[in-house]
């Protein structure tokens, strides 16, 4: 197995962290290997707000607290916050990167018109998650949060599209990875050479 392969399979969704503070020398290897990531004609596209104060923090706590009803019920038990009626999707990470794009920086598909932005920022995020391993931090890829919120609150501009969020710190004692975070499907079912399988599915 190689090196990179294990650090693959040692990355796992943090839902619990310390509340030691993440030096700085780690939290810019992070971001380093945010600004090595591949894009789309090289556009770098990228905007990543790193948010630490305390007063950042309950700002992503806001946009992250749900009340209990709907799709919600299904958290409640995980996230739930005690004596009131809302779950937090904030696990307490004590660095948030709010990973952004620049519509006006990415690259577009001269034909559809599609933009690179969505996916050069999803690479981004990846590279982060997975020296962030390599560091000895652990990282949870957050999408489900209020973007329209995100944005008011933290005064993101306008060209900035937000896509996702990426918790950064120590695992607390104890933390554990879900389940079902180390399975994976077999090759043969997620990838085909040369050609789609046929089924017998009615489309």
């Amino acid at each position: 197995m190689s090196d990179f392969t294990d650090l693959m399979r040692r990355r796992h969704t943090v839902r619990s962290f310390d509340q030691r503070p993440v030096e700085d020398e780690k939290l810019l290897a992070v971001l380093e290997a945010a600004r090595w990531a591949p894009t789309a004609v090289n556009a770098q596209p990228q905007r990543i707000l790193v948010l630490r104060e305390p007063d950042s923090l309950d700002k992503v706590r806001e946009f992250c607290t749900y009340g209990r009803e709907g799709s919600n019920v299904s958290l409640a038990k995980d996230f739930d916050l005690p004596g009131t009626k809302h779950i937090s999707l904030y696990y307490g990470a004590p660095v948030v990167l709010v990973v952004c794009y620049d519509r006006t920086a990415c690259w577009s598909h001269p034909e559809s018109g599609e933009t690179s932005g969505p996916i050069d920022a999803t690479i981004v995020a990846t590279h982060m998650m997975l020296e962030a391993t390599a560091q000895g931090l652990g990282s949870a890829w957050i999408s489900y949060f209020d973007k329209d919120k995100a944005r008011a609150l933290l005064d993101i501009p306008a060209d900035w599209e937000v896509c996702s969020m990426l918790y950064l710190g120590y695992p607390s004692a104890g933390e554990r990875p879900a389940h079902a975070s180390g399975t994976r499907c077999p090759l043969a079912d997620t990838c085909f050479f040369d050609r789609v399988p046929t089924t017998d599915r009615v489309v």
